[in-house]
């Protein structure tokens, strides 16, 4: 079951735009420490219709500049971010989290195992125009066993 977000998006948004100061300090211990700046700050910078402009270009002046020196100080960074409203409500559609896991392209790492000072661009243009049996004879060449050669190319 998905864990109740300790403060709601939406009551947070809603400060910001109105440039609620005291917002940070009306919360509770515990939901300070679920407060995430960094996730505010994209959120902040998300926003459509007309005065989207001054939202991007206000949060990256203000909050995302020297962002890490101030990352200490979480009342500071809310008081950046409230600076960034405009008065009136706006819509902030929903971003999706960045996917800290990404998928690995198990061709891919084989290849940059062997030739580690290649680059990726050049990996993936030896990928697209060699044949999966020419990579396998590769791979056969440096040695694979045919357990590892079949983890890597599947089949």
């Amino acid at each position: 079951m998905p864990k109740k977000p300790q403060i709601p998006l939406k009551d947070i948004m809603a400060a910001i735009d109105k440039k609620d100061r005291g917002f940070y300090d009306r919360l509770s211990a515990e939901q300070k420490k679920a407060f995430s700046a960094w996730m505010m700050m994209r959120y902040c910078s998300s926003v459509q219709g007309r005065d989207a402009a001054n939202y991007i270009f206000m949060t990256n002046e203000l909050v995302n500049y020297q962002f890490m020196e101030v990352s200490k100080h979480p009342e500071l960074q809310w008081l950046l971010l409230s600076a960034c409203g405009t008065g009136k409500i706006q819509f902030h559609p929903y971003l999706k989290p960045p996917n800290a896991r990404k998928k690995k392209n198990k061709i891919f790492e084989f290849i940059y195992g062997i030739f580690p000072y290649m680059k990726a661009e050049d990996i993936n243009h030896l990928i697209s125009l060699n044949t999966t049996s020419e990579l396998k004879e590769l791979a056969t060449s440096h040695g694979y066993d045919d357990k590892s050669i079949k983890d890597i190319f599947g089949k």
